[in-house]
């Protein structure tokens, strides 16, 4: 495996000079990145906790109104 080689003027980058490809070397901004991933994913779930809730709730309460008035559709 070859060492990878620093990009000059960004101490936070280095070349895989097998592939070409830039990879951030900074743990800092890695770690950074992770935490930041993570928030998100646990906002998005608990997004859709609060819409599938409110799902129920909206069955729910429809559910109560066809029972109070009775189905008039038929």
């Amino acid at each position: 495996m070859m060492r990878l080689k620093r990009v000059e003027g960004h101490p936070g980058l280095a070349r895989d000079p097998v592939s070409g490809a830039i990879i951030n070397i900074n743990s800092n901004e890695i770690d950074r990145a992770k935490k930041i991933k993570k928030a998100s994913q646990n906002n998005q779930k608990r997004i859709d906790k609060l819409e599938e809730d409110i799902g129920e709730i909206k069955s729910i309460l429809l559910k109560m109104l066809e029972e109070k008035h009775g189905d008039h559709t038929n």
